[in-house]
């Protein structure tokens, strides 16, 4: 996730970044899950 993460930030072109949107599918609903439990817990202790 982290070299899609890099991939993605230095991307200049469209089209370079039509090449990740496959990658970038495959890791939204873990990014989905990261967020909700980071609301979580920042409600919860913060």
């Amino acid at each position: 996730m982290k070299d899609l993460r890099n991939d993605i930030v230095h991307e200049y072109f469209d089209e370079d970044m039509k090449a990740h949107f496959d990658e970038m599918l495959e890791y939204s609903p873990k990014l989905i899950e990261i967020i909700k439990n980071t609301i979580k817990y920042s409600s919860k202790y913060l």
